[in-house]
């Protein structure tokens, strides 16, 4: 595995959605190569204060808008039905 490779993993690792053989590639990888270790150790930090942030509301308007727009949207879609052809 490539350090770009191990890279653009890093967030399915964090999140446990790796598939087996490419875990243990990842895990390889990560013991072998110190910067990489290094970068997940930075990243995963940088996670978890973030999540530590509060999350500041939408502006009323700003939120009004968001919702008319997804009503007029899933209201443009197609229904499905239930089953097809009776």
């Amino acid at each position: 595995m490539t350090c770009t490779e191990f890279r653009t993993l890093i967030a399915d690792h964090l999140g446990n959605e790796l598939l087996v053989e490419v875990r243990e590639q990842f895990e390889r990888h990560k013991v072998t190569c110190a910067h990489c270790t290094f970068f997940l150790e930075s990243y995963t930090h940088t996670v978890r204060i973030t999540r530590l942030l509060p999350r500041p509301a939408l502006p009323p308007a700003l939120e009004e808008r968001l919702r008319a727009a997804v009503a007029k949207r899933l209201a443009e879609e197609p229904q499905e039905t239930e089953a097809a052809g009776g």
